[in-house]
Order: C-alpha cells, then structure tokens, then sequence
C-alpha cells in the first residue's frame, strides 16, 4: 500500500473509514442532500421564455404541437379563437395570453391572419404606451402650471399684505405724529412714557412680520425641493405606468399587411372573400374550409402525401376550435384590415419587438409581393424568402423553419444588435 500513488491511499483510507463507520457516513449523507435541496430551493432558476403560437384563418392551435415539442428551450402557449365570434373578440383572444402571464419574456409567432393580428395588437400596445406617456406628461406640465399660479397667487397675496401692513404702520405713525402734538404741551416725561409703549408695539409688529416672511420663505424653499425631488425621473414612472409586455421578437410567417387586393398579385380580391362568407352564410362551413385547406401547399406540395394527411388533420375542427360567427368575423377582418401604418410604427420603434418575416417563395394566399410591399417601407426587420414553398412552410419545410426560428431568437433574447445576424435572400440556413 506505501507504493500506492497519494491519490489511492486517500481512496483506501475512506474506504476503510466507511466501512468502519457507516452509520455516521449515512447521517453525514441524509444531511448533505438535506443541505443540497435547502440550497436548491432558496435558487429561482431563471424561467424559460414563453413562445406564443398564433394561427391563421380556419386552421387549428394543433398545427403548431409538433413544432413546439422541438424548442424545448421554450414554454409554449396557444392562441384559441373558440370563444371569439366578432373582430374584437379575435383580437381579445390573441391579447388574452399576454395579460394571463404579464412577466417574463415573450417571443410571438404569427401565421397568416394570426400575424395580422399579432402585428395589429403590438400597434395599439405601442400607440397606448406613447399616449399613455403624453397624457402622463401633459398631466405633469399641468400640474407644474398649477403649481406656478398658485405660487403666483400666494405672492399677490404676501404683496397684499405687506402693503397693508406698511399702511397700518403709516397710520400708526400718524396717530403718534399726532398724539406728538396734541401732547406738546405736556411734560417731556410724560411724553416719552406715552409714546415709549407704542413705539415699542410697532417695532415688535414690524419684527413679527419680518420673523413670518423668513418661515414662509424657508417652508417655500423645502416644499419646492420635495417637489423637485418627486419629478426626478418622472419619465421613468410613466413608463413603469403604462410598460407593455417585455416582447423580444416576433416571427411573421406567411402573413400580409393587407390581405385584399384586386389585382390579385399581393392578396385576394375582395369578390373572393365576399363569396365565402356568402357560403358561410349558406350553411356550408366544412366546404369553405376545404376549399382554402387545399389553396395552402404550392403546387409542388400538393402531390405530397405528406401535405394532404396534414391538411385534413389540422384543418379547424368547428364548434371546438373556432364557430362560423368566428370564421365570418375573420373573413370580415381580412377584407378590412390595412395594417400600413402598424407596421410602420412597430419598425420605427427601437425600442420595440425584433421582427423577422418568413415567407414561402409560392404562397398563393399571401403571395410573395405582400413580403415585398412590407419590406419597401419598413424600417428595423427582416425577410427571408424559403424556395418553393407555399402557405405553410413550417409543414413542408419544417427543418429550415425551426433553424431560422432559433436563430432569431436566441440573438433577440440576447440583445444582439444582430449585425452578425446574416440571412440571405432565398432562406440560406
């Protein structure tokens, strides 16, 4: 055993010592783990980052399970339009995640009329929160100019009283000046104790006035420090007031600005969503879904096996996860919606969500130019174009998708400013 390296010695020695005391090494153990969970339990791991999934128009939240299950890093939550019948219901339903879990970090992804809605939803948080910090403001600067007319009051009124009091001096001035003489003839004695008393009361009327001028400019000098210490960062309340969701990023995949469009190229005509709310109306729900089920795969993926066993199986399953008053109001929200100046706002903003935009190159329900016309006058986002695919590239080219996917937000929960961030045109990995 003395030929043993250190190291073995050390392993035989504790080796022996177990076996020779087990009892106690059991306690030493139990207490340890004891130690190691009290310390685990006083650790709040960090939180993963939720990732909200909003689908489009007649689908189902189900299109989305098979993608969540592979970003482990993220909690998952769905958007479910069962309960919505109108456009604002819609929206609400989008909204509703985002106000169940207001902490933490959010990623979002919006398919379709889903990004429509997501982007439409971030445009009024940013329009409220700029409101929100004017209206905050402008009630600041009002309750400064009410500060300074009260100030400006309570001056008129100090002057006010300091001219009647010079007044009242004055007069009793006169009345000794009087006195003075009707007393002339009077002995010099009994003059000064005359006069001795009320020169002695004006003097103290006079040192009385001044002694108040002095505590009403002190209390005046200490209520307009606290005052000026309660507006330091006063900007940084209002923001506190009316803070949005800490939303890092926000995935549009075929999705649009405005999905009406006559000439065909960058949307539907609005004959064409006319016709099927009329269907709608008709009683024929299940025929208008499948009709738009089959408009989603570009021509060379409908021939996929694949597609179509996707298609039947994600396609929105009514009365469970969407009603024909909710299918009609999102047909409704498709012929109206312009979302130009959202998009503006939301790219303009640098202090908002990092948007990514991936569109399949032969999408026929949000063709490609709706990509093109966002990305003509945006201002902070990016666009990437995936090759031959269709509606639902996320389907049909899963693999690229999720990379894209995981790239992008592991840089916006980062805070990258993503200049290393290089995607190319025609979705190179």
């Amino acid at each position: 055993m003395d030929e043993e390296s250190d190291g073995m010695k050390y392993v035989c020695y504790h080796t022996v010592h177990a076996e020779g005391d087990m009892g106690r090494m059991e306690i030493q153990s139990t207490r340890f783990e004891k130690g190691c969970m009290q310390v685990a339990a006083s650790l709040k791991l960090p939180s993963k980052p939720k990732l909200l999934w909003v689908h489009g128009w007649g689908m189902s939240s189900s299109v989305w399970r098979h993608l969540a299950a592979m970003l482990p890093e993220f909690e998952h939550r769905y958007v479910s339009y069962a309960d919505a019948s109108t456009v604002a219901e819609l929206l609400a339903a989008v909204r509703r995640p985002f106000e169940d879990e207001p902490e933490g970090e959010w990623h979002a992804i919006g398919w379709s009329m889903g990004g429509m809605l997501l982007l439409e939803l971030l445009a009024e948080w940013r329009e409220a929160s700029d409101i929100g910090l004017n209206k905050a403001w402008e009630q600041d600067q009002g309750q400064e100019q009410e500060r300074k007319q009260r100030q400006e009051q309570e001056q008129e009124q100090e002057q006010e009283q300091e001219q009647e009091q010079e007044q009242e001096q004055e007069q009793v001035q006169v009345q000794v000046h009087e006195q003075k003489q009707e007393k002339e003839l009077e002995s010099h004695r009994e003059q000064e104790q005359m006069l001795e008393p009320m020169e002695e009361q004006v003097q103290n009327q006079v040192h009385e006035q001044e002694r108040k001028q002095e505590q009403e400019q002190v209390q005046e000098q200490k209520q307009e420090h606290e005052r000026g210490i309660g507006r330091t960062g006063c900007m940084g309340d209002y923001v506190a007031a009316v803070r949005l969701p800490v939303v890092r990023s926000v995935i549009l995949t075929g999705t649009t600005l405005r999905f009406i469009d006559d000439t065909g190229q960058a949307g539907w005509p609005d004959r064409v969503v006319r016709r099927m709310r009329r269907r709608l109306a008709q009683a024929a729900p299940a025929d208008t879904l499948r009709a738009f089920a089959e408009c989603i795969p570009a021509a060379a993926e409908r021939a996929s096996a694949e597609s179509c066993r996707w298609l039947l199986e994600h396609t929105a399953a009514l009365g469970q996860d969407i009603t024909p008053a909710g299918l009609d109001a999102g047909l409704a929200y498709l012929q109206q919606a312009d979302l130009e100046r959202a998009w503006a706002r939301l790219t303009d903003a640098p202090d908002g969500p990092r948007l990514y935009w991936l569109h399949g190159a032969n999408d026929s329900v949000c063709p490609l130019a709706a990509q093109q016309r966002a990305q003509a006058t945006c201002g902070h986002a990016r666009f990437v174009v995936l090759p031959h695919a269709g509606h639902a590239p996320f389907a049909t080219q899963t693999a690229q998708w999720l990379h894209h996917i995981r790239m992008w937000c592991s840089a916006s929960s980062k805070g990258s400013l993503f200049d290393d961030f290089q995607m190319e045109q025609g979705g190179g990995a």
